[in-house]
């Protein structure tokens, strides 16, 4: 039989001291607690201040991405109502061929129904553009019979043709011609 070593009677005194190592352990305990809530405290605050560094940093690109934001919201309210047509500025380059199509447009609307293509005339069919490939489009009167007076309006070029649509000699000039019935009924 062993005995255990130490005495195997204590006195009271000895059996309420705490040991001096358990102590020591539970302040050690307590010290980290409290260091990694500072830390924690710390860590947090900082990212915080971090923040509002940042946005205070980006304001203006804020500000921009928030005016823009409610721009498109403003937009997308808006009830989608047909408009008219904006009225655009055309060169006056193209200006013959704005005219050649307001004229089309005018002999498609007008009241007198258009001719079939075998009973056109010559001066018919070249107005609307079925036997030349030339951009000048002759006017033609009611009977489809060629105007005594042709004209060019971008160089406002004007001469007299007869019936058939030959042109008379001597009389192209700036502006209106000078077109006498008795040359041009030949």
């Amino acid at each position: 039989m062993e005995t255990p070593q130490g005495p195997l009677l204590r006195s009271q005194s000895q059996e309420n001291d705490v040991p001096a190592g358990s102590q020591r352990g539970g302040s050690n305990r307590q010290a980290f607690k409290v260091a990694g809530l500072t830390l924690l405290a710390t860590v947090l605050i900082v990212g915080q201040a971090f923040t509002a560094y940042m946005v205070y940093s980006q304001k203006d690109k804020l500000n921009t991405l928030e005016r823009r934001s409610d721009r498109l919201e403003e937009l997308s309210r808006r009830p989608s109502v047909m408009r008219a047509p904006m009225k655009m500025a055309v060169p006056m380059k193209t200006l013959p061929l704005v005219l050649d199509e307001l004229n089309t447009k005018d002999m498609k609307t007008s009241s007198s129904p258009a001719p079939k293509k075998d009973t056109m005339t010559q001066c018919q069919k070249q107005a609307a553009g079925l036997t030349s490939a030339d951009s000048f489009k002759p006017q033609c009167d009611e009977n489809g019979d060629y105007l005594p007076q042709q004209c060019l309006t971008s160089p406002n070029l004007c001469w007299c043709v007869d019936k058939r649509g030959v042109m008379v000699p001597e009389t192209a000039a700036q502006g209106p011609a000078q077109c006498n019935t008795d040359k041009t009924e030949e």
